[in-house]
């Protein structure tokens, strides 16, 4: 068979995250990366990739997670699609090449390899909010602190004719945290901000 095109797709879940270690040094035509949770396999970018393939194309990935993340349906459900019309798709951290039509014993190991996937993921989550209850338990505190900012400050850099904008760079939060602030402790009898 002719390979048409080599494509890559990258994933990562976070906009500060980094796509770079992914299908390193993998020779590609052409890539599509993504900064979104794999929650839902409806995501722009992959729908594009999706629309781009032609058979006769490899479509290679880093891991099968970058794919799908809710379980072993899916992603037997996404290769079948894909090598039912003739392209190749290769998961490389997983080793896992599938070309043509997919065998049962091909569907049974990415089923089992997606759902221990799955299964790692929940543990993780697991594990991650049984630390947060012990940590809440012991007296530590989540969240962002709360800005430790009176009605006076923010009242005198607006009468010296700072905008809120410029009030909230100056004080390091954010307007709504003004806005909060001011409307707590500065509302009249009936209910209404005064500022």
């Amino acid at each position: 068979m002719i390979v048409m095109a080599k494509v890559g797709y990258r994933r990562v879940s976070s906009r500060d995250q980094h796509l770079d270690r992914q299908l390193s040094g993998v020779a590609l035509d052409k890539m599509f990366d993504e900064k979104c949770s794999a929650k839902t396999v409806n995501r722009p970018v992959w729908q594009d990739c999706l629309n781009y393939l032609r058979e006769g194309d490899e479509l290679h990935i880093h891991s099968l997670d970058r794919v799908c993340r809710s379980g072993a349906g899916d992603a037997v459900k996404i290769v079948e699609s894909l090598t039912a019309k003739g392209i190749t798709v290769e998961f490389h951290k997983e080793g896992m090449r599938f070309n043509n039509v997919m065998t049962a014993t091909q569907k049974g190991v990415l089923a089992i390899i997606a759902s221990i996937a799955q299964m790692e993921r929940e543990l993780i989550a697991e594990r991650r909010e049984e630390g947060i209850i012990k940590a809440k338990e012991k007296g530590k505190k989540f969240g962002r602190p709360r800005a430790e900012v009176s009605v006076e400050e923010i009242m005198a850099l607006r009468n010296q004719g700072l905008s809120m904008d410029a009030i909230a760079r100056r004080l390091a939060v954010g307007r709504a945290t003004l806005y909060r602030i001011i409307n707590v402790t500065t509302e009249d009898h009936h209910g209404n901000a005064c500022f």
